[in-house]
């Protein structure tokens, strides 16, 4: 790979062998054969295949300021620029543990019996993730009940009108998604309750029930208790665990006793530049979900912040290989902060968005909804079919 004429060599660190469009996961749950296309190994992916590109499937165990420390004995990968785009943990079903496509493939298969196979299912959490998963089951498998249970009074944390969150719980039970909202989930055990107060489920004729798997109760936080054979976990996500592997001191000198680090509850703190927001590390960035600098972590945001640390790296290569090692001030791209949005696809009919306070019309969505779930838009977006385009602002090219 080559930068204004200069060999480069990109290392990409992933435990999985392949790229994962989340966007489409709670539809790959419900239909398998459209999820199996979801993941797209790196091995078929033509320009990863270029020389100067090292893949390591791999899981990262501490990240310096100068090398990322694997967890197979001893392994380090040193580094002149780093990018950090580890995104955040999702307990299973939902943050897959699969490394293969067979094993993801595999997964989605299983998912989807226990869905088939149940009376009832119960989705737990009204966030993004659940709204689409509860969505997406009753699309499907029309004869079920599926319950959505949130905590809260209204689902969707994040900075949304109260209006449009009312308008996503009338699309879900118009659709005949039950929905029952300020109860938090406080015990799931398997097996009937013996109380008597259980909302049970549904009969239903569909002979496909008869091998319904082991029943579960829910109690909610009132004491009711609901009745399901299939329950599914969308309780957000959390950063803490991929926050813990960064070991990147500050001290710069408005921080001499290093008490503000470069990372919060919300993530990394990066600048407009993408690089983390401290002037100790001018070679270290970090983008999508790990970072803190959007208020509504989407993947589309990811994939910006992704292509602005790449061309201002790409800057800081070609500034340095020019000066022949003497110091100059390379001037870095920044990146726009868009106002928070959110498109909710809810089934294959019905969807809601908001961007910053307005509450779009469905026909002015329309244009912006994809049957595939934004799968063939991914996919060309981040050439994953064919090799990208000579970028001629920078000076790049795969050759």
């Amino acid at each position: 790979m080559c930068i204004g004429g200069n060999a480069v060599e990109i290392t990409l660190i992933d435990k999985r062998d392949g790229f994962l469009h989340y966007i489409g996961i709670t539809r790959g749950f419900t239909e398998p054969e459209f999820g199996a296309d979801l993941w797209v190994p790196y091995a078929t992916v033509p320009w990863l295949q270029h020389p100067s590109i090292k893949i390591r499937h791999a899981t990262v165990t501490r990240i310096t300021p100068n090398e990322v420390h694997l967890e197979e004995a001893g392994a380090v990968v040193p580094f002149d620029y780093l990018v950090i785009a580890l995104g955040e943990t999702r307990a299973a079903p939902i943050g897959t543990d699969a490394l293969t496509k067979d094993q993801f493939v595999a997964t989605l298969g299983a998912v989807h019996r226990q869905i088939k196979q149940a009376r009832t299912v119960a989705v737990v959490g009204a966030g993004a993730v659940g709204i689409e998963m509860a969505a997406d089951i009753k699309c499907d498998f029309e004869e079920k009940r599926v319950i959505l249970a949130h905590s809260r009074a209204l689902p969707l944390p994040g900075p949304f009108n109260d209006e449009f969150r009312q308008q996503v719980v009338g699309i879900l039970e118009s659709i005949g998604v039950d929905v029952m909202l300020g109860q938090r989930v406080i015990e799931q055990v398997p097996g009937p309750s013996v109380d008597g107060n259980v909302i049970t489920p549904t009969p239903t004729t569909d002979s496909s029930n008869d091998e319904a798997g082991s029943e579960y109760t829910l109690t909610l936080a009132d004491g009711r208790k609901i009745a399901a054979d299939c329950v599914i976990r969308c309780l957000g996500a959390e950063l803490d665990s991929n926050l813990r592997l960064l070991e990147l001191p500050v001290d710069d000198d408005d921080n001499k006793d290093n008490s503000d680090p470069i990372f919060g509850p919300s993530g990394i703190r990066v600048r407009d530049t993408m690089q983390v927001d401290s002037d100790r590390y001018p070679h270290i960035y970090a983008c999508g979900d790990i970072c803190s600098r959007d208020k509504v972590k989407l993947a589309g945001v990811a994939m910006y912040g992704g292509y602005i640390a790449a061309r201002n790296i790409a800057r800081s290569v070609l500034a340095q290989r020019n000066s022949k090692n003497e110091s100059v001030e390379v001037v870095l791209e920044k990146g726009t902060l868009y106002p928070p949005k959110i498109l909710l696809l809810l089934g294959k009919d019905e969807f809601a968005m908001q961007l910053d306070q307005e509450i779009w019309e469905k026909e002015s969505v329309k244009p912006f909804v994809y049957d595939d779930m934004g799968l063939k838009v991914s996919v060309e977006g981040l050439s994953l079919t064919q090799t990208p385009e000579h970028d001629g602002d920078l000076g790049i090219s795969a050759d």
